[in-house]
């Protein structure tokens, strides 16, 4: 769903396919999965487990907020045929900026998508093997690059396993399906949907009313009673709390009905903006995904979120 400023997504050539929208279930992929102009990544990242036990000593910034590096492994074991693995912790990140899977400049992002096959008349389905975050977080940054012309797979992987569905394995992408990265000359433009914490300090210090600042964590997180992989525990002064992981899947890791995520969205304003953060800025777009679904196109994100807020001794937190 383009935003009002943007400008149309660009006409698919005669043969290929079209998304019917953000959203996609398996048997659509399974239709489609070979046809000409679809590409499809899978963004699954692992994540150190954190404790279990409220009581457990607080991250002190040593590194426990870095990933795993069993994405692609777990991608090698089992895929979608024809996938490609797309690196949230390496190749689409910028190290750069202090703080895990950072949104680069977005020439370099273009740059990246180009090596996994991505263009500008690109319909990319993405899918994960964790908690739909992956997916909704490799949606956002191409939505932030004007790429709207993606969607996420509803259940990712384990919906695609449940049903049946034919897979492949290996160490590379499957040569007969796999699409050829396209030429030079893809724009690099960078939209305002993903934003640093000065649109934070904005909202912080009053000088935005017409946005709310939402934290997606969980309630624990939120009010400081659960261990964090971040220099401090707490949220954001003057933010509002909606749990993305708890409140917007079902047991089997798909969206719940539109009603459903109508309801649990009702508690946000919908007549202000709304400023989406989490730990990493990971979950929070598992929320904006929903908003846009849901018709909301006033909605950004924190990329650095708690892991570059907490980190600044100088910026507030509250633990309540």
């Amino acid at each position: 769903m383009p935003l009002p400023d943007h400008p149309a997504a660009p006409t698919p050539p005669a043969a290929a396919v079209d998304l019917p929208g953000p959203l996609v279930d398996v048997a659509w992929l399974r239709k489609n999965l070979h046809r000409p102009g679809l590409v499809v990544l899978d963004a699954t990242v692992r994540q150190k487990p954190l404790p279990t036990d409220p009581a457990a000593p607080r991250a002190d910034g040593t590194g426990d907020a870095a990933p795993l590096p069993s994405g692609r492994d777990d991608w090698e074991r089992v895929r979608i045929p024809g996938s490609r693995y797309a690196d949230l912790a390496g190749a689409l990140a910028a190290p750069e900026a202090g703080f895990s899977y950072a949104m680069p400049d977005g020439e370099r992002f273009t740059a990246a998508l180009r090596e996994l096959g991505v263009g500008p008349d690109s319909r990319v389905v993405v899918y994960d093997d964790d908690s739909r975050m992956w997916s909704t977080r490799l949606w956002w940054a191409l939505r932030e690059i004007g790429l709207h012309t993606a969607a996420v797979l509803d259940g990712g992987l384990q919906e695609w396993l449940a049903q049946g569905a034919p897979v492949a394995s290996g160490p590379e992408a499957d040569p007969d399906t796999a699409p050829a990265a396209p030429g030079t000359g893809w724009p690099a433009e960078r939209r305002g949907t993903l934003v640093d914490k000065s649109k934070v300090l904005d909202v912080v210090n009053g000088s935005r009313p017409d946005r709310v600042l939402v934290c997606a964590l969980g309630e624990d997180a939120f009010r400081g009673l659960a261990p964090t992989r971040y220099s401090r525990r707490g949220h954001i002064p003057g933010s509002l709390n909606l749990p993305a992981k708890d409140r917007l899947l079902d047991s089997r890791g798909r969206f719940l009905p539109r009603p459903a995520l109508e309801e649990a969205v009702g508690g946000l304003p919908a007549d202000t903006g709304t400023l989406l953060y989490c730990g990493g800025g990971i979950s929070a777009t598992l929320l904006g995904f929903v908003l846009v679904l849901l018709g909301r196109d006033d909605v950004t994100v924190y990329d650095g979120s708690i892991e570059e807020w907490s980190a600044d001794p100088s910026l507030p937190m509250i633990t309540s």
